[in-house]
This record gives structure tokens, sequence and C-alpha cells, in this order.
């Protein structure tokens, strides 16, 4: 078993995919209270510090986890205020974000980085902000790889491309995992894990809906995401209005406010809002606002509204016994927020082989 600090921890996605290759996180900083409540829920042997990242003492930190050694630093900044990443200026507080991990890696010096974030990472402000981070690394010791991986492509039910970057040291070796799900699978991937593959055992639900519970289980992905739950939790659905239900009502089969009259679109939107999902196909990126039909992408494929807590949990790989803390709206945030399970899952399979190395 490694060891790992998990920055920016959000609800837990990283850490549970980790944890399921042999690497544990003994330390999480996470800021939003009802995040940082989620991760120790559900992580409840592991240090959460719910505080300011810039105020997070690391020789403290390793005082209290000692003997243990941490392996690892991994976690996302925020990445607001990348734009000044390469003038270091340390009055934005914002931009600051991305310093203190770097801090932390610097303090900590661990045998390996995880650094994970949206997939136009590499040319967001003309490159500063990748290319400062590869410097830095490099600077204080660490080779690096990058690359972007698209979650579906390891067991997701989700389409979700992340910018990967991992720092390590001399004498240890590392590769990015490779694909093991493709869209029509063939001799070395399986076949894409779809919508319905996720979903389908999950009741039918009305306007201001829920239930606890479950249909059979259809699929080896329900059955793993469900594992000894007997009682549904957090599948629910809003309470619409009149003018709501109909527009839902009008949208067809993968359909988009593209297929609704003039009268009921507004006078400006995407393509893709009041969208139905494909049920034949993994999710597109689900958002923080999986739960708004207004939304991007997210109204259920047969059913007039848009996806439930648990149904944005399960695309994003959260087990149904995992628990969230707070409101609803936090709840939608912090697995929208999340980094797939599968996808760190992968991930934490080859660098525990690294670290073993």
């Amino acid at each position: 078993m490694f060891n790992s600090i998990d920055l920016f921890s959000g609800a837990g996605g990283l850490s549970c995919g980790l944890l399921q290759e042999g690497i544990r996180s003994l330390v999480a900083v996470e800021i939003n209270k009802d995040f940082a409540e989620t991760f120790k829920r559900n992580h409840k042997k592991c240090l959460v510090i719910s505080e300011d990242i810039g105020n997070v003492n690391y020789s403290e930190v390793l005082k209290h986890i000692h003997p243990e050694r941490l392996d690892l630093v991994c976690g996302g900044p925020p990445c607001q205020g990348f734009s000044t990443v390469g003038k270091k200026n340390e009055k934005d507080k914002r931009n600051s974000l991305f310093w203190q991990f770097l801090r932390a890696v610097e303090e900590i010096n661990p045998r390996m980085v995880l650094f994970e974030n949206v997939s136009g990472f590499k040319k967001l402000y003309k490159g500063i902000a990748f290319n400062t981070l590869v410097s830095e690394l490099s600077d204080i010791g660490y080779k690096v790889k990058s690359g972007i991986l698209d979650a579906a492509n390891y067991g997701s039910p989700q389409h979700r491309k992340r910018t990967i970057v991992v720092g390590y040291k001399d004498g240890i070796i590392f590769d990015f995992p490779v694909p093991t799900h493709s869209k029509d699978g063939n001799l070395f991937t399986k076949k894409y894990n779809i919508l319905s593959d996720a979903i389908s055992d999950l009741p039918p639900l009305g306007s201001n809906d829920k239930s606890d519970t479950y249909l059979e289980p259809k699929t080896t992905l329900q059955k793993e995401l469900r594992g000894k739950e007997k009682i549904l939790s957090e599948h629910n659905s809003t309470n619409y209005g009149e003018k709501m239900k109909l527009i839902m009502s009008l949208v067809p089969k993968n359909g988009s406010i593209k297929d609704l009259p003039d009268q009921l679109r507004p006078k400006s939107y995407f393509g893709n809002t009041y969208a139905r999902l494909d049920s034949d196909l993994p999710s597109p990126t689900i958002t923080r606002n999986f739960g708004t039909p207004s939304s991007s992408r997210c109204i259920h494929p047969f059913q007039n509204r848009a996806l439930s807590t648990r149904e944005g949990a399960r695309l994003q790989g959260f087990s149904d016994s995992y628990i969230f803390y707070g409101s609803k709206t936090s709840k939608n945030l912090q697995i929208g927020n999340a980094v797939p399970f599968h996808l760190a899952k992968a991930l934490g399979k080859e660098i525990f082989k690294s670290l073993k190395t």
C-alpha cells in the first residue's frame, strides 16, 4: 500500500479510484465544507483539512502521519487565474492555487506527482500554465509526462477528457494506462459502457419525485455500482413548472432545443441545451448543472426530467454506498466536479506499478 495527499480533493472521486489500486489518501485538503464532509464520511481514516490551502503547514502534516510517508501528491487546482501564472503573481488569490500545488510538491517531496485539469489545459492562456508546471516540476527533480485521457476509454459510462500531468523521480518508470474500452470493442478492448449500462436499473420518476427501490440489475456495471446496497438513495427529481414539463415533453429521442417550436425557445441558447441523452452511447461530460434541463445535454433518454443525483453519481462511477453531504445543489456540484472513478482507477494502477519499481 502506498500513501497520497489529495489537494483540492472535492468529494473524493480521484481518491476512490486510487484506493482501488492500492494508493490510500492519508491526507486531503478541501476548503469547501460540504465537499470536505463528504470526503470525511467516505474516507474515515484520512486526515481531512478543510481550510485555505495557503494556510496548510506540510511539516506539521508530515509529523501528524509519521512514521508513514507520502508517496504521491495529487490534485487539480481550479484553473481560474492561470493566465498570470507565468508572472508568479502571488497577490492573485486564484492564481496562487496553482503555486500552492507546487509548494506542496516541493515541501513534501513525494516520489510521484499527479496533476489533473481540463482537456484544454495545455493550450490555456497560450500554454503559460502548462509550460510553467512542466518547468517547475523539472526544476525540483521530476521527469514529466502528459496526455489527454478520456474516461470512457477506461470503463466510464461517460466521455470526459482530462489533461493528466505525471511527475516522477529518477529511477521510476511511468507509462499512461492503455485504453481498455473502445466504441466497437476489438481483440484488445471491450465495448464502451453506455448510459443505459449505468442507470437502467433505476426506477422512473415524475416531477418532484423520488424512489428508494431498485429495479432488477441488468448489467455488470450496475451490479458493481450497487454492491450490497438494498435501499436506493439520492434518486430524486426537481419540481418542474408547467412550461418546463411541456418543453421536455416535446423534446424527441436524442433531440434538443432545435426540435422545439420557436415560441418555446429562449432568445439566445446553445445547441445542446434542453437536450435528451442517448441511452446507447456513453453520456457526454456531465456538469455541475446535470439536474437542470436547460443545462447541457442532461434530460433523461425516456423520461421528462433531468438526471437525478444518483444517476449523475453513477455516470461518474461513484458506488451507490457513497455518502454525499449537503443540499441537492451542493451534492450535484460535488459530483459534476469529480474525477471519474474509472479514470482515476486506471491511473492508480499504473502509478502503483511505478512506485513499486
